[in-house]
């Protein structure tokens, strides 16, 4: 199951936002898939054995998961290179340890002038509890089990398409809300906002980016003329640093002035006219970016229903550890598939390269996709992990597993390797991510 410990995650360095070691990129699978999600050493699994479909939906999961692992390396491999090519840096990399590395070198450069990076991301993976739901119907959990009363460290949840009794999660890129939202909340307002305006903020002075510029005790990054000091010189023109004085052009840092443009990427300490967003986990009276959690009685629950449904589309699933006998091996298998299967809202992300025109430039093109890669890398890391760290034991505990069982095993503890090989390139590449 995906638990992870916080909401939203911060990146800070003086030393850049990346650290990458060279690690190889995993090639080609030495597993090959059977067609329906195992690898193929598991076609001889007899799905009437419970020891055996407990493997098999074990099988599943590993290699779901380790195709998610490879996707998000690719994202890194990805998203370095294009902003590699931004900064007219190598672009012939083929790994992401590589392309992320010749980033990393830049950033170094960066940090040893005094330029600091400030970015942050918002956790929007959800696990699809439908997917576990059907997983254990498959591998049978115990018929007499009762889920309700065997499951500890977590919840009953149900997906659901009618009324709910108790709250209800629906998660997508952008839904109406209002609720709570673990993501990030839009809303059209004229009030005090206590996230990110985006439109004009009547504070007097303010941290954030002023599209208008900065007139009095301006300190960041000018895109326009900067009239005081530059990188600790006298100017009165453009600077490629940190600008401390005046700017006649966007600015993006914090100002003793008000900002009289289109003010984004702070929180405004007066009125805010447009838009605010709200991060993290927040009320929400606009769109969600994320999952929107609607109270009992609240509307139609057509999403993951924690209480009871009178339109429940899948069995009851236990969110934390379920001790039916015979059954917790096929709900640990099922966690596993269903994290393989994550689903991650595009995140809010935002960044700032206090002092570096042209890496913030770079780093503002791309850290949405950054935002992605590192949001699945922290979805895929834990369940990964798990998964690599069974034994044929687990599965001989619950019944026979025959011959093929012992192929089947072997074969998915490859697959287990490969994907733990991939995901430590992306916890490399992600490796600044500090909790916030």
């Amino acid at each position: 199951m995906l638990r992870p410990s916080r909401s939203s995650f911060a990146l800070f360095s003086s030393l850049g936002l990346l650290l990458v070691a060279a690690l190889p990129t995993t090639g080609c699978s030495s597993s090959n898939d059977d067609g329906t999600g195992a690898p193929a050493s598991c076609n001889g699994l007899d799905a009437t054995v419970k020891a055996q479909a407990t493997l098999r939906a074990y099988a599943e999961a590993v290699t779901s998961l380790r195709t998610r692992a490879l996707e998000v390396e690719g994202k890194f491999l990805a998203v370095c290179n294009a902003i590699n090519a931004d900064l007219k840096l190598d672009t012939s990399k083929t790994t992401a340890a590589e392309a992320c590395g010749v980033l990393k070198k830049r950033i170094d450069a960066a940090a040893q002038a005094g330029v600091m990076v400030r970015a942050s991301i918002d956790f929007t993976c959800r696990a699809d509890f439908s997917v576990q739901a059907d997983c254990e119907a498959s591998c049978q959990v115990d018929a007499g089990c009762d889920v309700k009363a065997q499951c500890t460290g977590g919840e009953v949840v149900v997906e659901c398409n009618g009324k709910c009794s108790g709250s209800c999660d629906v998660t997508a890129p952008s839904v109406e809300c209002s609720g709570t939202c673990q993501g990030s909340c839009s809303a059209d307002i004229q009030a005090r906002c206590m996230g990110e305006c985006e439109g004009t903020c009547t504070a007097p002075s303010f941290e954030g980016t002023c599209e208008a510029g900065c007139t009095a005790g301006f300190e960041g990054t000018c895109d326009g003329t900067c009239e005081g000091m530059c990188n600790g010189m006298n100017t009165s023109g453009a600077c490629a640093g940190t600008c401390e004085g005046k700017c006649t052009g966007k600015a993006t840092g914090s100002c003793n002035a008000q900002c009289m443009g289109k003010f984004t990427g702070g929180e405004c300490q007066g009125t805010c006219m447009g838009s605010c967003v709200t991060s993290g986990m927040a009320k929400c009276e606009g769109t969600c970016n994320g999952t929107c959690s609607y109270e009992p009685g609240a509307a139609k629950c057509q999403g993951t229903c924690h209480g009871e449904c009178d339109a429940q589309v899948s069995p009851p699933t236990c969110t934390g550890e379920l001790n039916c006998s015979g059954s917790a091996e096929c709900h640990s298998s099922c966690q596993a598939k269903a994290s393989a299967e994550v689903d991650c809202p595009p995140p809010r992300a935002t960044v700032t390269a206090t002092g570096d025109a042209e890496l913030l430039a770079a780093l503002r093109a791309h850290i949405q996709d950054w935002g992605e890669a590192v949001n699945l890398t922290l979805a895929l890391k834990g369940p990964i992990g798990e998964v690599a760290g069974k034994t044929v034991g687990a599965f001989q505990a619950v019944g026979d597993i025959g011959l093929s069982g012992a192929a089947c095993m072997a074969s998915s503890l490859s697959a287990a390797a490969e994907a733990q090989v991939s995901i430590s390139v992306s916890v490399q590449a992600s490796a600044s991510v500090s909790a916030g």
